[in-house]
């Protein structure tokens, strides 16, 4: 199999998917026509990656975008991730059936993807065949819209953030796989490690009845690979869990390799990793989740 990937430094992939970008300021999406929501027009000398020490005003919490109203009971009490300011650039707040994904036109990636899970939901997607229905998210812009082409011959997989076993209806599993919820992921990784990890989170909502759960990605090595010269591949993946009648969370960090190497890590921890809080409304010392 032909691997149709490229190398490129943090500075080379801004140089090349940066320029002519306009960046509008305190905008909405709408789920029709979405646009680019970022509250800077200063266009960025690195790839969306992990915070900085200047970068903390982003991580405070704040409202959910108007484009996320319709799907506000995927977030724990109404409240949406936060990102630093260099991951908030250029994003796309959408709303699907089940989940909500915020979509970053600079990767061409989902940022990170939001679910409420619970017995019933679990139960009900048990009872699906699944059905592979890949497709273009065509509420994006064509300029940052990935592509079915940009994965074919790569050797990686169109890896779910939302999982497809997730889905309790054939709308939402419809749209479980849509592109803009899909990262680039090693074979290995997405049908052996990360498996394990949402049959694992599964098995939580069933065993205390809820969970909500964000999952992403980051960018977090000196390099990145792109496919096609347009879609990059994350460093790393990650799924936050929180169980609310436990009122403990846990976070799953691991590799995009074949190493199957999984972390279980506190939020606090996954927060400094990647820029991410994952749950901005709840306190900052929550109790982990045993492994």
């Amino acid at each position: 199999m032909i691997v149709q990937t490229h190398l490129i430094s943090h500075t080379a992939i801004l140089s090349a998917i940066s320029i002519g970008l306009l960046y509008l300021t305190g905008c909405s999406v709408a789920p029709s026509t979405p646009k680019p929501h970022s509250n800077t027009i200063t266009i960025p000398t690195t790839i969306p990656t992990n915070q900085t020490n200047s970068d903390t005003q982003a991580l405070t919490t704040r409202p959910l975008d108007k484009a996320l109203q319709q799907c506000a009971s995927e977030f724990l009490e109404k409240t949406q991730p936060t990102m630093t300011a260099k991951l908030s650039q250029k994003t796309y707040p959408l709303c699907f059936n089940g989940f909500a994904v915020m979509y970053s036109g600079v990767t061409k990636t989902p940022i990170w993807v939001a679910e409420h899970l619970t017995r019933q939901r679990i139960t009900a997607a048990k009872t699906l065949v699944r059905e592979d229905n890949f497709h273009e998210e065509t509420r994006l812009p064509t300029e940052v819209r990935s592509l079915l082409s940009d994965y074919t011959r790569t050797g990686y997989d169109r890896g779910h953030l939302a999982p497809n076993a997730d889905m309790a209806t054939t709308d939402s599993q419809f749209d479980s796989f849509s592109l803009a919820n899909i990262a680039p992921q090693t074979p290995d990784n997405n049908r052996k490690t990360w498996v394990k990890i949402e049959t694992q989170t599964r098995n939580l909502t069933n065993q205390y009845g809820s969970a909500y759960v964000v999952t992403g990605v980051a960018f977090l090595t000196p390099e990145v690979k792109r496919l096609k010269n347009r879609v990059l591949v994350p460093s790393h993946f990650f799924k936050a869990v929180y169980l609310p009648s436990q009122h403990q969370a846990i976070a799953f960090f691991s590799p995009n390799d074949d190493s199957g190497t999984v972390e279980k890590i506190s939020l606090s921890t996954l927060k400094k990793r990647t820029g991410v809080n994952a749950f901005p409304s709840l306190p900052s010392n929550v109790a982990t989740i045993s492994p």
